[in-house]
């Protein structure tokens, strides 16, 4: 008689466990943390590479430019000049062709251009190396047009702009001269008087711009005089490091 072997287990089917989402997976994770930081160092340096390049072909062509001006070839060294302003805009070559442009124009006898352009140019506020310059530049175009107020305000920022002592005290010197021109007395004055104080190391011409200080001086003092007196006012000029001397200023006697 045959028999029957009940199972006494039943069999078990293996349900494989969920997989790990790749985000999940701290292996995977690295590799893509990885991968980022090496694109974005790609990029960066790609950036900066392009950039360099830029700058680079940009100078080159300043140089040209400047070639061409200094041959006598104006119009190609202005028209080589824009195209560097407009194609490398925010460069320091395409500063540098802003100022030597304008320059071209001054030369060229173009001083009410030359003045919108360096207007438009210091609305962008750029750097204080190209600041100054650009602001002397303007002045000599005003003082070009006779625009001798607007002239002196040009040069006073041109020598607040510099960034040396003697650069500051030669813009002084063409504001105090501007001023002067136009008959702006008090300014002319406040001028020389920082020169004197302020840069006497700076320049030769102290002495000069005593002589030219006590000259404007009288100018206002003069009128105002109510007693007959001779006052000499004596300032201290440092001519060398070895003496110093004194110049007597002294105003017109009153009558």
């Amino acid at each position: 008689m045959a028999t029957t072997v009940q199972p006494t287990t039943r069999e078990r089917t293996s349900v494989p466990a969920a997989a790990t989402p790749w985000y999940r997976d701290r292996n995977r994770q690295l590799i893509v943390a990885a991968i980022a930081v090496a694109a974005v160092g790609l990029i960066a340096w790609l950036l900066m590479s392009s950039a360099r390049r830029k700058e680079e072909f940009a100078a080159r062509s300043l140089n040209q430019a400047r070639a061409a001006a200094e041959a006598g070839n104006l119009p190609l060294a202005s028209s080589e000049l824009q195209k560097i302003i407009q194609t490398y805009k925010g460069t320091d070559a395409a500063s540098e062709a802003v100022i030597t442009l304008n320059q071209v124009r001054l030369v060229n006898g173009q001083s009410e251009l030359s003045a919108v352009g360096l207007r438009d140019f210091l609305a962008t506020k750029p750097d204080a190396k190209y600041a100054a310059p650009a602001y002397g530049l303007l002045g000599a175009a005003f003082e070009n047009a006779q625009k001798w107020p607007d002239a002196g305000d040009a040069f006073s920022n041109a020598s607040k702009a510099a960034d040396l002592p003697y650069l500051k005290a030669h813009y002084l010197v063409d504001a105090a001269r501007a001023y002067r021109e136009g008959g702006k007395t008090q300014q002319a004055i406040a001028a020389y008087r920082e020169i004197i104080q302020k840069y006497p190391k700076t320049t030769t011409k102290v002495p000069m711009m005593m002589i030219r200080f006590a000259s404007v001086s009288e100018l206002v003092t003069a009128p105002t005089a109510k007693a007959k007196r001779n006052t000499a006012i004596r300032i201290p000029v440092t001519i060398s490091r070895s003496r110093s001397c004194a110049i007597a200023l002294v105003p017109s006697p009153a009558t």
